[in-house]
């Protein structure tokens, strides 16, 4: 039904501000194809700096797809949308963003799989290649050069590089079924979808700034 609307309605309704912690993050969701590309390319805009990355994630095998940068998230509902928009092929604005090779993508253990590429198959075999996905645990315990960073829980990454953010408290058996496939999320349900991919980005921001401000203050005392 949401083809029905018009665009501006549909950029309304699509919007969250969701706080989390100190910060609001900027959310769109979206099941429609033309809403997930001028999605993208406004997160693409975002990634000027020198070896930029994203934080990922997926949930319930594509049923969601979310992208972090900076203040902004992305949630495509790509099950949803692949049938929706009766798409046979993957939209190449988002097979380009995965398949960029420029990008690092920060994410969940869950999504390494020890490789540098995973796949996700969508409710009809599609299948998205992520290329260059690291381990948040992973990029902790290299930066941090302690190994034990490696098998850590997220909580306690975040609890290591310093950051307070709580996960959404949702009392079992509340959340609806396959509410990440519903044409309509509530903001607790975006937020709560949001967690890992909020963190994994918050956890590789600080590190990396963290590592970049040594270098430079390394190469002063030089």
């Amino acid at each position: 039904m949401s083809e029905r609307l018009p665009l501006s309605w549909l950029v309304q309704a699509s919007t969250y501000n969701v706080k989390i912690g100190e910060e609001t993050v900027i959310t769109t969701v979206t099941d429609r194809e033309a809403m997930a590309i001028s999605s993208i390319s406004a997160l693409r805009s975002e990634l000027k700096t020198p070896d930029p990355f994203v934080g990922i994630d997926v949930v319930n095998n594509g049923d969601l797809l979310l992208f972090h940068v900076k203040n902004r998230c992305l949630i495509i509902q790509f099950n949803r949308m692949m049938l929706l928009d009766d798409l046979t092929v993957i939209p190449s604005p988002l097979n380009e963003l995965l398949g960029d090779k420029s990008i690092t993508f920060i994410g969940p253990r869950h999504l390494c799989q020890n490789s540098t590429e995973s796949y996700i198959s969508g409710s009809r075999g599609q299948k998205l290649v992520l290329n260059r996905i690291v381990d948040v645990g992973y990029l902790s315990g290299k930066l941090c050069k302690k190994p034990d960073l490696l098998s850590s829980t997220l909580e306690e990454l975040l609890g290591r590089v310093g950051i307070d953010i709580k996960k959404t408290v949702i009392s079992e058996g509340s959340m609806r079924p396959d509410w990440q496939s519903s044409s309509v999320l509530s903001e607790e349900e975006v937020k709560y979808a949001m967690y890992e991919v909020h963190s994994c980005y918050q956890i590789a921001s600080k590190l990396i700034t963290d590592a970049t401000s040594a270098t430079a203050k390394d190469k002063d005392a030089e």
